[in-house]
């Protein structure tokens, strides 16, 4: 669930004009970075029942600000604060209820404190009653509600709302099918920065779905995307640049959107990136091994039979015929045809592994079975 995340927010109209001075004080000892000054003027008037303090409070112990971070005593004074309406120890305490933080997680508590909130305009408040009528979260699923608190958080600029809405609109889930309105609800989460949203509308772009193609826009919504530490755009945006994908050929911009990507994990940037490493101006096989090799280990069988190769020809490491048979040995046993007929090649001639021609026989067979790789060209 996305919630929004719990700020340090200080109404100091909420509280009484004879406490308005050193709620005052106390805010100006906390952006000073002084904690501890201001959990000691916030305490007693927390004691006293401002509300505006024991929200400070509980938000001080929720973050482990100035204090050792307790989310009992979190949960104590955003309850007493929520009581006397602080609506955003109301939402606070939603929150703890739905995240089992301080409390037993209770999805019906967490509804009650989000309705609070939400009914004074919390638009945290509605995007997450949005969220659980729509998933059926300590609810029965309801789209009419789930709609309409996503319209409220929507209507008041929360992207996450306005992406969900978008999607039902999309998707025609319950509702009518309506993409200019999907479309519109896109781009307004997408200028507010929703990461979903940007790789949602780079998508309609790229593929055309139900818009005219257009790669320019794609390619401004992937990057949009892709420098928040979205995978799928950084990995889409570095193939557009590699193969020129309606825009020119750019290996520096593929690079670096691969290594972006491989960076996160993706094994199949890692993998490529390799295969870049090898090849033309690119080439620099100490690169191109670190990045097979972290592909291999992820289980990429492209990566392991090229680290194979590398091991083999001694190509940025040392030579090592056993290490080679290690990894062509993986590759063929996730079917890739040229390691295979490398494999048969290494058992017939006894490099890496001992001499075995049945075993030889068996890899060539499955070569020609699975790839059609010549046995001649098995060196290539």
């Amino acid at each position: 669930m996305k919630n929004i995340s719990k700020f340090l927010l200080v109404f100091i109209f909420l509280a009484p004009v004879a406490y308005a001075d050193e709620i005052e004080e106390g805010l100006k000892a906390l952006n000073r970075g002084d904690y501890k000054a201001a959990f000691e003027i916030w305490a007693p008037l927390a004691e006293k029942g401002n509300s505006t303090a024991q929200f400070n409070l509980g938000l001080m112990y929720d973050k482990g600000d100035g204090v050792r971070q307790n989310f009992p005593k979190a949960v104590k004074w955003y309850r007493l604060a929520a009581k006397q309406r602080n609506v955003s120890a109301q939402f606070n305490l939603g929150f703890m209820y739905y995240n089992g933080e301080g409390v037993a997680r209770d999805y019906e508590r967490a509804l009650k404190w989000y309705l609070y909130a939400a009914r004074q305009g919390n638009i945290g408040a509605q995007f997450n009653l949005g969220w659980m009528f729509d998933k059926g979260e300590g609810v029965t699923s309801n789209y009419k509600r789930a709609i309409k608190w996503y319209r409220l958080a929507a209507k008041h600029g929360h992207a996450g709302a306005q992406f969900n809405l978008g999607l039902m609109y999309d998707k025609g889930e319950r509702v009518t099918r309506d993409f200019d309105r999907a479309l519109k609800l896109f781009l307004k989460a997408g200028n507010l920065g929703n990461v979903d949203a940007q790789l949602k509308l780079a998508q309609i772009y790229d593929e055309g779905m139900d818009v005219t193609q257009d790669i320019q826009k794609a390619v401004k919504w992937y990057k949009l995307s892709a420098k928040q530490g979205r995978v799928k755009a950084q990995l889409r945006l570095a193939r557009i640049y590699d193969k020129g994908d309606r825009v020119k050929k750019n290996f520096d911009y593929a690079v670096k959107w691969y290594e972006a990507a491989a960076k996160n994990g993706k094994r199949e940037a890692q993998s490529r990136l390799g295969m870049i490493y090898t090849q033309g101006s690119k080439k620099d096989y100490s690169k191109a091994f670190k990045w097979f090799r972290r592909a291999a280990k992820r289980g990429d069988a492209n990566a392991q039979f090229h680290l194979g190769q590398l091991y083999e020809a001694g190509d940025g490491i040392d030579k090592n015929l056993d290490r080679a048979a290690k990894w062509y040995h993986m590759a063929a046993d996730q079917n890739h045809s040229k390691a295979q007929a490398n494999l048969g090649w290494m058992y017939i001639n006894g490099a890496g592994v001992k001499e075995d021609l049945d075993e030889a026989e068996k890899w060539y067979k499955r070569s020609e079975s699975s790839g059609k790789y010549p046995r001649k060209t098995a060196r290539n």
